[in-house]
């Protein structure tokens, strides 16, 4: 068996492709890209608050969050958006544990 060091998979995303890179075994590099037609925009908040965060846009299907207040509710809001603009939020609340962690990982409905 071939050991791999020092090499990351790499994920691309220039607005409209997306590139996936993965280490194999041998050593040797796997690649794979494709345009998205679909893509998220996450907003965060703490619970009760009155405003959300400015969010992100992304075409990766899930996410999970960091650097988060330890032992706080949290308010997720989700929408999908294509070339006619957002859909309608889905909205999921989190609470951190007392690490300030989430094991929670979000998954995004499909448009």
């Amino acid at each position: 068996m071939v050991q791999i060091h020092n090499v990351n998979p790499r994920i691309k995303w220039d607005g409209k492709m997306i590139s996936v890179t993965l280490p194999k075994e041998n050593g040797e590099m796997m690649e794979a890209k494709w345009n998205s037609t679909v893509t998220f925009v996450i907003r965060v908040r703490e619970a009760g608050a009155a405003e959300w965060s400015f969010g992100f846009e992304t075409p990766i299907t899930g996410c999970t969050f960091v650097d988060l207040k330890p032992d706080t509710e949290y308010e997720v809001q989700v929408t999908s958006k294509n070339s006619t603009g957002e859909g309608e939020p889905v909205y999921a609340k989190i609470r951190t544990n007392p690490e300030g962690g989430s094991e929670n990982i979000i998954p995004f409905r499909k448009r």
